[in-house]
């Protein structure tokens, strides 16, 4: 008779202490290796602090699901790991060993009914297993379908995991610098809220019907149709779709695809759905995209996803635009706008320290960057100061680094930067920036003269005075001047933008406002 698995959420003590035993050293490691490079004036890669980032990926790998997903979520937070542990952490993968099938069939018949019931056929082995739950293909109806469902216990092990990471946190309050502390804990809030969303495939159903509405017109994209009837909290069951894996290159080839193009196409895909849309597929990890027999990109798993409001989607672009001219001065602003850097920051020290981060890429022209290069310039820089990256930036981050790497292995000659510039130009997207920008702009410069028009009244009886009507004649002479003046004003605010039309608009008002101030 099979024994009755153990409920993991007894036993919290046993864990927090298997936990503290195992991450202490990994912590130790950390902090020191994090002073070390705040006391360089200029930090160099070092293979010392990569082989203990190394040791702390691996440490998340043997404490399970949970610690396997917050290493995940790491990964993209340069603000508080050094290049060297996040280069570590983003080769966690989300692969685990698939549970008993005697311990999910309860939750599927407990969701569904009967199993024979419901389905002509279930192949009781799973096809995937990841940490939060695992895919089993089925015959629903006369179809193939694959069927997701929540691991057993999942819930309470999360549960259970997370009150021992917020209990360790709390003991590490007055081990570390308050900066750290509070980063710290705003970490494992944050996946507190986000993860357990995750578990709800309700969620995850409305995230595909989004997303599928946004794209499925204009790009070559295969989403898995829902079944509906089957589909609820802990179980989603889904049309089944074949497809190769996309970093399986080699199998690709020899089916006659042309790498380099599918890489283009992945990268557009996920780039118009930040710029475009208004939410974005979070986790592009190789186990979630395939392509199909007839050359199509097939998607799955939509439980992380992000979403950018549009001032945030313009602040981003503005970093772009910062990272690929070199420009400290742009970054800092858009970094400042992301609420990313505080306004109140020393902006002369973090002007140096990306101008030595910049030098330090010198001979790579920044078109012909990768991604990973171009993040390591704001990555230096974020861990060496105070930053606080916003929650849809971290996974738009996330998202970016994991997508650079699959299109770097099915193109060797795949540059992010080259092709973002060209879907900037080619979408529209950066002439779209540049009037709202110039919007904002014209808003900024009404508010200046509006508030300058506070001191008319007093220059025009001055000037009225002055030039008082001869013969009971009025002089129209101050109301010329002023119009003139504030043309004069307008086109010089406008000359960075459109230089040429007023250049000579310029020089136009400048004659008739000299003249009529000289006209006796």
């Amino acid at each position: 008779m099979r024994s009755k698995p153990e409920n993991p959420v007894r036993g919290v003590l046993r864990s927090e202490i298997r936990v503290l035993l195992k991450l202490y050293p990994v912590f130790r490691r950390y902090v020191k290796d994090r002073k070390r490079i705040k006391r360089e004036k200029e930090h160099v890669y070092d293979p010392r602090i990569e082989y203990n980032g190394l040791r702390a990926m691996n440490a998340f790998v043997e404490l399970g699901p949970t610690f396997i997903k917050l290493g995940q979520m790491l990964s993209a937070r340069p603000d508080l790991l050094p290049n060297e542990y996040v280069s570590s952490f983003q080769k966690l993968q989300d692969d685990v060993p698939a549970a008993d099938f005697a311990l999910v069939k309860p939750i599927l018949e407990r969701n569904l009914g009967e199993l024979g019931k419901i389905f002509e056929e279930f192949d009781q082995d799973a096809v995937s297993g990841a940490s939060l739950g695992q895919v089993y293909t089925a015959v629903y109806r006369g179809r193939k379908v694959a069927v997701k469902v929540n691991r057993p216990y999942v819930k309470q092990r999360l549960k259970k995991d997370l009150v021992v990471l917020k209990r360790l946190v709390k003991h590490a309050k007055n081990r570390v610098d308050n900066f750290l502390y509070i980063s710290l804990e705003n970490v494992i809030n944050d996946f507190s809220s986000r993860i357990f969303d995750e578990l709800d495939y309700r969620k995850e159903k409305s995230n595909m019907e989004k997303i599928r509405k946004n794209i499925s017109r204009r790009e070559n994209v295969i989403i898995p149709e829902i079944v509906e009837e089957l589909s609820g909290e802990e179980v989603l069951v889904m049309q089944h779709v074949d497809g190769v894996k996309i970093t399986d290159v080699r199998k690709l080839r020899e089916m006659g695809y042309d790498t380099a193009r599918l890489a283009f196409s992945l990268d557009l895909m996920f780039i118009r759905m930040v710029l475009k849309d208004d939410i974005f597929h979070g986790d592009p990890h190789p186990g979630n995209i395939s392509v199909s027999a007839d050359g199509k990109l097939i998607l799955y798993d939509f439980g992380m996803v992000g979403t950018l409001d549009e001032n945030t989607r313009e602040n981003l672009i503005a970093l772009y635009v910062g990272m690929i001219t070199s420009d400290a001065d742009v970054i800092i602003d858009a970094l400042v706008s992301l609420n990313a850097l505080s306004p109140a920051a020393n902006r002369g020290v973090i002007r140096r320290s990306i101008e030595l981060s910049i030098a330090n890429l010198r001979g790579i022209n920044p078109e012909e960057s990768e991604i990973r290069e171009l993040f390591a310039i704001a990555n230096e820089v974020i861990f060496e100061f105070p930053f606080r990256l916003p929650r849809a930036l971290v996974l738009y981050m996330r998202m970016a680094s994991l997508l650079e790497g699959i299109c770097r292995d099915l193109d060797r000659d795949f540059r992010f930067l080259r092709v973002l510039r060209q879907i900037l130009y080619n979408e529209g997207v950066l002439n779209k920036f540049y009037r709202s920008q110039l919007i904002k702009f014209a808003a900024k410069s009404i508010i200046s003269i509006e508030k300058g028009l506070d001191a008319l009244p007093l220059i025009k009886r001055a000037l009225e005075e002055k030039d008082a009507p001869l013969n009971g004649k009025r002089s129209v002479k101050v109301e010329i001047s002023i119009f003139l003046g504030f043309a004069l004003l307008s086109l010089a605010l406008f000359y960075s933008y459109f230089p040429f039309y007023s250049l000579i608009l310029i020089l136009v008002v400048a004659v008739a406002f000299a003249a009529t101030v000289l006209k006796k």
